[in-house]
């Protein structure tokens, strides 16, 4: 079911609740002999506890979508994080390691000259990959192209 029609679906509890309560009123209204004001106080607590039982049953099942949205939320995020994680090269490749690669190895990273890799050997060691943007031997758009080909060890 889409979102619009569970939320619907939840919503409809409370709709009823309000349109009892918006009925009661009316049939009071309609009926040509005056209420007593206890008959009318009457079904004033009869429709606000329909109402209030329409609405906790509503906030019950509002949690549990929550509940099962934030379930959700949490799942995509752990499945970053480990993307984030992973030490895994493009398949078929494997990672150049910045602490110990020659100036050739380094040079046939996708935009790295062979004086950028001799700059890049001269600043080790290195304790992260970023560090190359820290540094500003690299920019952040240069780093990006390289970042899934090398690690730090």
């Amino acid at each position: 079911m889409n979102g619009k029609g569970q939320l619907f679906v939840r919503a409809l509890p409370c709709v009823l609740a309000m349109s009892t309560v918006v009925s009661m009123a009316f049939l009071a209204s309609c009926n040509n002999t005056p209420p007593s004001d206890e008959k009318l106080q009457q079904q004033a607590a009869q429709a606000t506890e329909t109402a209030k039982h329409d609405s906790k049953e509503a906030l019950a099942q509002a949690r549990v979508v929550a509940n099962e949205a934030e379930q959700k939320v949490d799942d995509v995020a752990a499945g970053v994080k480990q993307g984030m994680q992973s030490n895994s090269a493009p398949a078929g490749e494997t990672r150049i390691d910045l602490n110990n690669a020659s100036d050739a190895d380094l040079a046939s990273l996708p935009g790295i000259s062979p004086a950028k890799a001799r700059e890049i050997i001269q600043h080790r060691p290195y304790s992260f990959s970023h560090e190359l943007v820290k540094f500003g031997m690299l920019s952040e758009k240069q780093f990006d192209a390289i970042a899934p080909r090398v690690t730090v060890r």
